[in-house]
């Protein structure tokens, strides 16, 4: 929704002018500075929220212990393809599996982070109103949506592992 409401502003925005004089260079009309303040005090109000919510609760601390820390990269993207599909190996160790599976479950809290600088980079890009802004502010949007779809599409499977699996907990 907040994607869809920048691309329209965004465009009402061109369409109705603000004097672009190069392509790093622009001179913002009056509603794209107004918009573009109120998204970055907001992104910026968003990710120390986050921030502060994530310290008093203790969630940024979760996986500080985590067995897959000594883990090299290969093995813990395996446990995590293993998590994601649904079908744990023979061989692979239980413990390991549902820890994967409960950090992804766990990381839904990232999500605020990530919409709180998304928002601080698009309301930059209002701010400079000049194309490049506007192209890189608009790459950052796509790499970040995509990064949120992961990261909850990641809790789901993971939470499907833990119920799907109950016996791997025990061991």
């Amino acid at each position: 929704m907040l994607l869809s409401a920048v691309v329209g502003a965004l465009a009402v925005g061109v369409a109705r002018g603000g004097q672009n004089t190069g392509i790093f260079d622009g001179d913002p009309p009056g509603w794209a500075r107004s918009l573009g303040l109120v998204l970055v005090i907001l992104g910026i109000i968003v990710e120390v929220a986050a921030i502060v919510w994530a310290v008093r609760t203790g969630r940024h601390r979760a996986a500080r212990r985590s067995p897959l820390l000594a883990l090299n990269w290969s093995h813990r993207r395996r446990l995590a393809r293993q998590v994601r599909r649904g079908t744990p190996e023979a061989d692979e160790d239980p413990a390991l599996l549902v820890e994967t599976a409960r950090e992804f479950a766990g990381q839904r809290w990232s999500v605020l982070l990530v919409v709180g600088l998304a928002m601080t980079s698009v309301g930059q890009a209002f701010l400079a109103f000049a194309p490049f802004f506007a192209v890189i502010g608009g790459l950052l949007l796509v790499i970040w949506a995509m990064l949120i779809v992961s990261v909850f599409r990641n809790a789901r499977r993971g939470e499907a592992f833990l119920r799907a699996h109950p016996d791997l907990r025990g061991r």
